[in-house]
């Protein structure tokens, strides 16, 4: 047999021997409190998001209206330049203008303190929300830690919270939590299989 042989069967045998093979430490997981700080942080995103999407949409409706409102007073005007108006068409004219023209101030108004409000958001997400839900994203995360983190143990639970909402088998969980008597025991007898 020749040494390269030797050598080469002595070392598969090194990496096949469970004492000797590096042990891979296993990751850190996600800490309850931790998990329940990201989690508020998140819900209170959404419901911040959720006003300044309405809000949005309302601006959007606003300016539509305000697009039809300019354009009908373009037709107005094309028809009084065409014919003789009298000094009431005018002045209806004109007041119908004034009035445009203050909508259009308030809704430039609305646009600009929706745009500081939506960059106010944009700087809490990139230095509140984040910084907090960087702790936990790629951490594994035990499904009785969730449990706890999301409030189903009865203390202000984060249920439309994306993370909440989709813990699976949520009922078999909580069943397996209650019979466990105690978070401790629940962690260690709970199986994260849920």
């Amino acid at each position: 047999m020749s040494m390269s042989k030797v050598k080469t069967g002595v070392f598969l045998m090194l990496l096949a021997s469970p004492s000797l093979q590096a042990q891979t430490p296993s990751p850190v997981q996600v800490e309850e409190g931790e998990l329940r700080t990201c989690l508020q942080f998140e819900q209170q995103g959404l419901k911040r998001f959720n006003s300044l999407e309405q809000r949005a949409s309302d601006l959007r409706g606003s300016e539509r209206l305000l697009n039809e409102r300019r354009v009908a007073l373009q037709n107005q005007k094309a028809k009084l330049d065409a014919g003789k108006p009298d000094k009431n068409a005018v002045s209806n004219f004109n007041e119908a203008v004034n009035t445009f023209n203050l909508q259009a101030d308030q809704l430039n108004a609305d646009k600009a303190e929706f745009e500081k409000e939506s960059s106010t958001y944009d700087n809490w997400v990139s230095n509140t929300l984040k910084p907090a839900c960087n702790k936990v994203v790629n951490k594994p995360v035990n499904p009785v830690t969730s449990y706890y983190a999301c409030g189903f143990n009865g203390t202000q639970p984060l249920a439309d919270v994306p993370h909440c909402k989709t813990l699976p088998k949520l009922d078999v969980l909580k069943d397996c939590i209650q019979k466990a008597g105690s978070k401790a025991k629940a962690q260690e007898s709970c199986p994260p299989n849920y």
